[in-house]
């Protein structure tokens, strides 16, 4: 068999394989989607008749309309938070003893990798301690702590692949340490801070068991959808789950044309 002919294979076998795979993890959400638009008072697929009007139920819902508010507002202000304190952490692990990188990378990481209900119950019993259960201030700062790794991991990916040499010349030409930040430092890791500045807002917005533990009163989308099931399973639930696909797809579309294209150091 000639290599032309072989690589003809491996490609149409790895395109088989993708596609695969695609249709099995876009499957179960495209159920959800055309569900979302069934006109009848239950759920079932393929829907006997479809209509749009459990949108306008949706959306004319206070219930809905409170817990998305406050999804946005603790996403919006965790986010620019999580980047700041990302990106502070993201160079102290570049810039830092190397001795220690791997320890402190370890650390700064937990978050994404310690099951979330043991995070839950720590928090739980910080914010108890505090008094401030089911406040803002509990989720903030427990959306923090899931989120910050999500920066630490893109900026830090950016510092790695950025040329430290061109921070070395703008020294050289007298730029001081804010001037090499702004002008140097900055646009070399924005594909990177923008990620993880995306990636943060979602992972406050979606996030589910740690909110669940520190909150009453203060119902976010994803526990609103918790409850609304605990009840009834009507058609509101795939409404809410197609605009929570639809916003995580558009900032996703986001990243990938705007934040995530990281440029190649020149060797």
């Amino acid at each position: 068999m000639s290599a032309s002919a072989e690589d003809g294979e491996n490609t149409a076998f790895t395109w088989t394989v993708g596609a695969l795979t695609a249709v099995f993890l876009l499957l179960p959400l495209g159920i959800v989607v055309v569900q979302s638009f069934t006109a009848e008072s239950f759920l079932r697929f393929p829907p006997a008749a479809f209509g749009v009007r459990w949108y306008d139920y949706v959306f004319h819902q206070q219930v809905w309309r409170a817990a998305a508010g406050r999804s946005v507002l603790i996403g919006a202000i965790v986010a620019p938070f999580a980047t700041v304190v990302g990106t502070m952490a993201a160079f102290a692990v570049d810039r830092g003893p190397r001795a220690l990188v791997g320890m402190i990378y370890g650390i700064l990481i937990s978050p994404m990798i310690l099951p979330h209900v043991v995070l839950a119950l720590g928090l739980l019993r910080i914010a108890l301690l505090a008094e401030a259960d089911d406040t803002y201030a509990a989720l903030i700062v427990a959306h923090l702590v899931v989120a910050v790794p999500y920066v630490v991991i893109t900026v830090g990916a950016s510092l790695r692949i950025a040329d430290r040499s061109l921070e070395d010349a703008a020294q050289s030409l007298g730029a001081n340490a804010w001037r090499v930040f702004r002008h140097v430092v900055l646009p070399a890791i924005w594909p990177g801070l923008f990620a993880g500045l995306i990636f943060a807002f979602v992972e406050s917005f979606d996030e589910f068991i740690i909110t669940f533990f520190l909150t009453t009163f203060k119902l976010t989308l994803p526990i609103q959808i918790f409850n609304t099931l605990s009840y009834q399973l009507e058609p509101s639930i795939a409404v809410v789950s197609t605009l929570v696909l639809a916003l995580t797809g558009f900032l996703t579309a986001l990243v990938l044309r705007r934040g995530q294209t990281l440029p190649t150091r020149e060797r």
